[in-house]
């Protein structure tokens, strides 16, 4: 009886390693990325459910040599002294301002977003933002969007 028990149990630990194995493999190939963490450079697709949302706080990063349709230009933290969070005007005042500061201009190929954290990632990732070129006409880039 004995055996049986401990055969089961190790057919068990079995199962549940697999499982666990399976689970992190698919994890591992969509992982995601909170926006405002991303640093300049970084390549990314629009989630196709981002058409409608209000708040985009996740992306899966791809390589720029891939096709994608927004690439980091610019970042930066409003938040590095603890101050409280601002109101959408002045956030969005404040995130524009930075990302015209950082150079990049807009062309007849890409505009520019300015992405600001949300209430929630405020505290956590010290106010950082990122700004964002997206090319017109909603066609994947392949390289660098602002380099076309």
């Amino acid at each position: 009886m004995r055996g049986w028990v401990v055969g089961l149990i190790g057919a068990a630990l079995v199962v549940v390693a697999v499982g666990v194995a399976i689970v992190v493999a698919a994890t591992a190939s969509n992982e995601r990325t909170a926006i405002v963490d991303l640093d300049v450079g970084d390549c990314f697709d629009l989630p196709d459910d981002a058409s409608g949302a209000d708040q985009l706080e996740t992306v899966e990063v791809v390589d720029c040599s891939s096709p994608h349709l927004a690439e980091v230009v610019s970042d930066g933290a409003l938040n590095t002294d603890d101050a409280p969070y601002p109101d959408d005007d002045e956030l969005f005042d404040l995130v524009e301002r930075n990302c015209r500061a950082a150079g990049v201009v807009e062309s007849d190929a890409f505009g520019l977003l300015p992405i600001a954290p949300s209430v929630e990632l405020w505290e956590l990732f010290e106010g950082r933002y990122v700004c964002v070129a997206i090319p017109f006409g909603g066609e994947p880039v392949t390289g660098s969007i602002v380099a076309g």
